[in-house]
């Protein structure tokens, strides 16, 4: 089966909103790139970067477990399992803290089994605010004969001062225990968020796993649907796309994929509004969804359409990872190409195959305002997002997300944009 690399949500799944300065801002939408920007807590932005000054490590506790990271205008926003950072993306300054403050859980990462999940926190308006998403679980214990239980939340945090916005329980599901694995906000849609915990069925073996998904709207605080079962992975076009898990014989691997051996997981689209199921697919013994953002998500080593479930013509293969730009183009990289589709016509842009003798096949980290940033060795070089062609070499960095203000390696190391 193809690996697709997990994206944070604003990297890839949506158009995000996000800070800019004191005011607010969109990152999606279409048009031009290439000029200077202002903001991003007082530096100059550039539209898209060519160059990255001196990387900064981020000054976070590396003995507290770190679930992932989003780029906003300038900011980084840190989900660790004590709560939410936020740091200045050009300094490395942290510029507040929101504490969970979680009564006997184990933070750290020593003895405990390896997790290797990206959760990165997820961004939406709430009027003139902008919030920062993310959901986790405590742990309550019983009383008398009552059993314990494990509880989800889901919280936002204003992404300009740090200050809880809300904190908003969500029910327990029939019929599942929720697993104190940590939950996932894994999209943020026409004001409704998407979370999905790990489960296990009342009386099921504990090496078998299930699921549970909840939509709560934004501005009410309300559940608007919840289905056990149903493991959601993406948030696109107003669909929830995840897997349909069996109640019996599935299990899920700490990479973020799900397993059955009888072969009855599915692939499956539900309607963001009300949970219908709008589209399904085949049967299958392994499954994992992956944020892509423009209309699509990926799964072994192919790419989707959202809205359809059906796989776009042409594009994919082994190991295959893929990158929306925020406009208008998804690049794709595989073990033998890369390509790019234009997220509006669903055709090919260009291909780069590892057996043309004129280029060398580039390693591709992310894209973003229609720049590719990639490395060829021993360069590391902009792609431009529709015609393939080189636009520039750049020095040092290596990114997993970009903004017009700074660069985010998985490392936690931050490159300010510096042209």
């Amino acid at each position: 089966m193809g690996v697709v690399r997990r994206r944070s949500v604003m990297g890839a799944a949506f158009a995000a909103v996000v800070v800019l300065g004191g005011g607010v801002a969109c990152s999606g939408g279409e048009g031009g790139g290439g000029g200077q920007q202002s903001g991003g807590g007082g530096g100059k932005g550039f539209d898209p970067p060519a160059a990255f000054g001196e990387g900064v490590k981020l000054p976070h506790d590396e003995s507290v477990k770190t679930w992932g990271a989003a780029l906003a205008e300038g900011r980084a926003y840190v989900r660790t399992d004590e709560g939410l950072d936020a740091y200045d993306a050009r300094s490395g300054r942290k510029v507040w803290s929101s504490a969970l403050e979680r009564e006997g859980r184990y933070t750290g990462t020593a003895g405990v089994p390896e997790d290797d999940r990206r959760i990165p926190p997820v961004f939406a308006r709430q009027g003139e605010r902008t919030d920062v998403l993310f959901a986790y679980t405590e742990y309550v214990k019983g009383s008398g004969t009552g059993t314990g239980r494990t509880d989800v939340f889901l919280r936002a945090v204003d992404a300009a001062s740090g200050a809880v916005s809300w904190t908003v329980p969500l029910p327990a599901p029939g019929g599942v225990r929720v697993s104190d694995a940590e939950p996932a906000v894994v999209g943020a849609e026409d004001g409704v968020a998407v979370v999905t915990a790990l489960a296990n069925g009342e009386g099921s073996s504990e090496d078998s796993e299930g699921a549970v998904t909840y939509a709560v709207d934004l501005g009410t605080r309300k559940v608007t649907w919840q289905q056990e079962g149903f493991a959601a992975g993406a948030v696109d076009s107003g669909v929830v796309v995840g897997a349909l898990v069996p109640e019996a014989g599935a299990t899920f691997g700490q990479a973020g994929g799900w397993r059955a051996e009888e072969g009855d997981l599915a692939l499956a689209g539900r309607a963001l509004d009300g949970g219908a199921v709008r589209w399904k697919g085949e049967d299958r013994a392994a499954l994992e969804v992956n944020r892509v953002g423009g209309g699509f998500f990926a799964t072994e080593g192919s790419l989707y359409d959202s809205r359809t479930g059906e796989a776009v013509d042409g594009v994919g293969g082994a190991y295959t990872t893929c990158h929306y730009d925020q406009r208008s183009v998804v690049v794709c990289a595989g073990d033998t190409a890369v390509q790019a589709v234009d997220a509006r016509s669903r055709k090919v842009l260009w291909t780069i195959a590892d057996d043309d003798p004129s280029r060398r096949m580039p390693s591709v980290q992310t894209a973003w305002h229609g720049a590719v940033y990639a490395h060829a060795a021993p360069d590391s070089v902009i792609l431009d997002a529709r015609t393939g062609k080189d636009r520039s070499t750049f020095q040092g960095a290596h990114l997993d997300q970009v903004d017009e203000y700074a660069g985010l390696g998985l490392d936690l190391v931050v490159h300010p944009a510096t042209g």
